[in-house]
C-alpha cells in the first residue's frame, strides 16, 4: 500500500462543499447588497420580458426610466401598457415566478421587487458552488483557491448586476454555472454521474432557453452528453449506459428549438436587417457592390451602420416592402462564406467588444443611492479588469488553446475524474466560441452585451482548467506494481471479484469518486442509493 494516497473521508467532502456553497451564497448576497443593493438599467428590453409578466416598473416622477438607473420594484401592468407582439418566452420568467414566494417574505415593495430575485439568485449560486466544490480533489488550500477563483469570475461586477436586472441573461449565466458544475461529476460513480447529469440537464436547459441568442449553447452541450455513459441500474452496459445522457441531450435540443420557434415575427426580421446593415454593410469597402451582392439596390448603401431604431432607418425606405424578404439569415450567411474579408474584419473588430466585458452605458444603483446617472459599480471586477488588460483576442487565444489542448488530455487520460473535469474545459471553451459567433454574426449592435456569455464561459474555462490540473494531482492514486506500464490499469483483472465493496482500502480511487458522490449527493438530494447501482460501478471503472 505504499504509494497509495489515502482519500479525504466522504464526511469531509461533505462539509467542504456545504461549507463552500454557504460561504458563496453570503458573499454573493455581500457584493450585491451591502451597502446598497444594485443591479442593471433596462435599455427597453428587460420592458418586453417583464411585460410577459404583466408588470411594469415603477419610475420615480422626473427619473429617467432607461439605460441610466437600476429600478427594482414593478406593479401590474396598465391596460393596454404592454403589447403583447414583443412579448417573448424565456427562462428567465421562471426565475421570476421562483422569486415571487420571496418577494412576501422578504415584505419587498410592489408586485414583484428583483431585489428578490438577487436573493433568488444568491442561493442559485451557494448550490452551484456545493455541486462543483464536491467533485474537487487535492488538499483543503488547492479547493478552497479554486472555489476563491470560481467566485472573482461568477461575482464579477460584468455578471452579477443581471442578478436584479429585468433581462433574461440572468437565467443564461446561472445555467451555465449550474451546467458547468455537475458536467464534472460525469466521471464519477454511478450516483456521481446521475446526479451530475441532473444538475447538467437542468442548467443547460435554462441557459439554452433563456433568450433566443443562448439557443447555439445546446451544441456543445449535447457534445458533452454524447461522450457521458451514465449506468442506472441495468442500464449499465453497451449502448445503455448512453440512454440518460442522449435523454437529456434531447430535452436540451428541444429547449433551443422550442426557444427558437417562440421568437416574436417581427425581431425575425429585425435581427437580421440590423446585422445586414450594421454588420455587413458598415464592414464592407465598397456598401455600393456590397449592397447588389445582398440583392438589394445599390442606394440602400446610404442606410449603412444605421440600425432598426434610429431616425430614418432602412424600413423608411418607401422600396422596403419590395427587399423585406432579403432580410434573412440565409442571405447573411451567403454573404459572409462568399466575402471573407467582410467576415474577418467583423470578427476583428469584435474582439474589441470582447475585451471591453461590459457595456458601459447602463447603470447599476437604484434613484435612492444619491449616485450621477449611469453609474456603475466595482465591487469585484478583477477578472473583467484582467479581461480588458490583456485585451479581448488575447483572452480568446488562451482560452482557444486551453481548449485544443484539452483533446488529447482527455484522450490520454485513464482517470475517469479527470476525464470529466478535462471535458468540462473543452465544453467551457466551445460555449466561448458558440456564443462569441452567435453575438458577432447574430445583431451587430450591443455586442458588448450580447457578448457576455461568451465572456463568463471563457472566464470559467480558466477556473475548469485549474480544478483539472488540482483534481488530477488527487484523482486516481497509483498502484506501485503497475506504476510505469502503459496505458490504462486493467481492472478486468479485478472482475471476478465478487460483490466486493469498490470504496474498500484495495478500490483507494473508487473510494475517491465515492467520496464525491457522497458529497453531492447531499448536497442535491437524500435520496438513498439503490442496490443495482453496486455492480454497475465495475463498468463506469472499466472506461
Amino acid at each position: 500500500m505504499s504509494g497509495v494516497k489515502v482519500p479525504d473521508s466522504p464526511g469531509s467532502t461533505r462539509r467542504f462543499a456545504l461549507c463552500t456553497g454557504a460561504a458563496a451564497g453570503v458573499l454573493m448576497a455581500v457584493r450585491l447588497f451591502v451597502p446598497s443593493p444594485v443591479g442593471m438599467a433596462d435599455n427597453g428590453d428587460g420592458f418586453r420580458r417583464m411585460c410577459s409578466l404583466d408588470i411594469v416598473t415603477r419610475v420615480p416622477p422626473g427619473v429617467e426610466q432607461w439605460l441610466a438607473y437600476a429600478h427594482f420594484t414593478y406593479a401590474p401592468a396598465p391596460r393596454d401598457g404592454c403589447d403583447p407582439a414583443q412579448v417573448y418566452p424565456s427562462s428567465g420568467n421562471w426565475l421570476l415566478r421562483a422569486a415571487e414566494p420571496l418577494h412576501g417574505l422578504l415584505g419587498l415593495p410592489g408586485t414583484l421587487d428583483l431585489r428578490a430575485l438577487a436573493v433568488l439568485f444568491c442561493l442559485l449560486i451557494a448550490g452551484a458552488f456545493a455541486v462543483f466544490a464536491a467533485a474537487l480533489g487535492g488538499g483543503v488550500l488547492r479547493r478552497t483557491l479554486v472555489c476563491a477563483a470560481l467566485f472573482v469570475v461568477v461575482g464579477d461586477s460584468t455578471f452579477a448586476g443581471y442578478a436584479a436586472s429585468p433581462y433574461g441573461e440572468l437565467a443564461g449565466l446561472t445555467g451555465m454555472v449550474w451546467a458547468l458544475a455537475g458536467a464534472v461529476h460525469l466521471g464519477g460513480t454511478p450516483v456521481a454521474r446521475l446526479l451530475g447529469l441532473a444538475a447538467f440537464t437542468a442548467g443547460a436547459v435554462v441557459a439554452v432557453a433563456s433568450k433566443t441568442q443562448s439557443a447555439t449553447m445546446a451544441v456543445p452541450f449535447v457534445i458533452v452528453l454524447c461522450l457521458t455513459r451514465v449506468p442506472v441500474g441495468r442500464w449499465a452496459a453497451g449502448w445503455r449506459g448512453r440512454a440518460a445522457p442522449l435523454l437529456a441531450a434531447v430535452l436540451i435540443i428541444g429547449a433551443a428549438v422550442t426557444e427558437v420557434a417562440a421568437q416574436p415575427g417581427q425581431y425575425r426580421r429585425i435581427n437580421p436587417t440590423e446585422m445586414i446593415f450594421v454588420g455587413l454593410l458598415a464592414h464592407s469597402d465598397d456598401p455600393r457592390a456590397a449592397a447588389v451582392d445582398l440583392g438589394l439596390p445599390a442606394d440602400f448603401a446610404r442606410y449603412e451602420g444605421r440600425s432598426w431604431w434610429v431616425e430614418e432607418p432602412p424600413q423608411s425606405d418607401p422600396r422596403w416592402e419590395r427587399y423585406e424578404d432579403r432580410m434573412t439569415y440565409e442571405t447573411i450567411a451567403s454573404f459572409l462564406v462568399t466575402h471573407p474579408g467582410v467576415t474577418a474584419r467583423i470578427a476583428y473588430h469584435a474582439l474589441d467588444d470582447f475585451g471591453a466585458a461590459r457595456p458601459d452605458y447602463l447603470g447599476s444603483y437604484p434613484v435612492d443611492a444619491a449616485l450621477p446617472p449611469g453609474a456603475q459599480e466595482k465591487r469585484l471586477a478583477l477578472f473583467s479588469m484582467l479581461v480588458r488588460d490583456i485585451g479581448g483576442g488575447l483572452m480568446l487565444t488562451i482560452v482557444t488553446l486551453l481548449g485544443i489542448a484539452a483533446v488529447p488530455w482527455w484522450r490520454r487520460t485513464s482517470d475517469p475524474r479527470r476525464r470529466a473535469f478535462v471535458a468540462t474545459v473543452l465544453c467551457a471553451a466551445a460555449l466561448t466560441w458558440a456564443q462569441f459567433l452567435t453575438a458577432v454574426y447574430g445583431e451587430a449592435i450591443e455586442n458588448t452585451k450580447h457578448l457576455v456569455f461568451a465572456v463568463l464561459a471563457g472566464g470559467l474555462t480558466l477556473v475548469l482548467a485549474a480544478a483539472a490540473a488540482t483534481t488530477a494531482g488527487a484523482g486516481r492514486p497509483v498502484d506501485p506494481g503497475r506504476e510505469g506500464g502503459a496505458g490504462r490499469p486493467d481492472f478486468r483483472r479485478e472482475a471476478g471479484a465478487g460483490q466486493r465493496d469498490f470504496a474498500s482500502s484495495s478500490g483507494t480511487a473508487e473510494a475517491c469518486d465515492g467520496r464525491a458522490a457522497s458529497a453531492l449527493r447531499r448536497v442535491l438530494t437524500h435520496a438513498p442509493r439503490p442496490r443495482r447501482w453496486r455492480a454497475s460501478a465495475r463498468q463506469v471503472a472499466s472506461e
